[in-house]
């Protein structure tokens, strides 16, 4: 499928090269969410991404997607397992896991939730924000490369918005 190891180095390479690439800057945190956190981002706190995405030039397009948190329950979130028994195994292997933010960066704790699917799934919901080009950020400016980062982030805030009200009235959406 062209999936190459998540890292800093490999995304600079990729774009270095002008080739597509899907990224998700929430990361473990975002797809691990714990209850009450779905549709929420959980970005890095620097624009690093952005930074190396402006000096290639690139344009980024945000999807917003909604549906896999309806179509499955939660049993015991990220949370309650590490409080449990056996937490501090799960945290030994968690530990074991690349981190994906590069080294010197947060460390993002790789424990699943458990959890059952629900049947039939719920509806899933994807919007594609409009294209923002990059080739006007200087990559050296913070101040220009953290705007960007706003920008792009709230673009993709306002389509979690827009979808999620879009399945309210959407009598088909449920699951389970």
């Amino acid at each position: 499928f062209g999936a190459v190891e998540v890292g800093p180095r490999n995304f600079y390479r990729l774009m270095e090269n002008g080739i597509p690439t899907l990224l998700y800057p929430g990361g473990v945190r975002e797809v691990f969410h714990g209850r009450g956190e779905e549709y929420k981002l959980f970005w890095p706190t620097t624009p690093d991404f952005i930074r190396t995405a402006a000096k290639f030039n690139a344009t980024i397009v945000t999807l917003a997607g909604v549906g896999a948190y309806e179509s499955s329950t939660i049993i015991a979130d990220q949370k309650q397992l590490l409080e449990s028994p056996i937490g501090g195994r799960l945290k030994e292997n968690s530990e074991r896991v690349q981190n994906a933010r590069g080294k010197d960066k947060e460390k993002e704790t790789f424990v699943p939730p458990i959890s059952i699917p629900k049947f039939p799934p719920a509806r899933h919901y994807f919007l594609f924000g409009s294209p923002i080009d990059l080739s006007n950020v200087d990559h050296k400016s913070k101040t220009e490369c953290g705007d960007a980062y706003e920008n792009i982030k709230q673009d993709l805030e306002g389509n979690l918005e827009k979808v999620l009200k879009a399945r309210k009235g959407d009598k088909g959406a449920g699951g389970g």
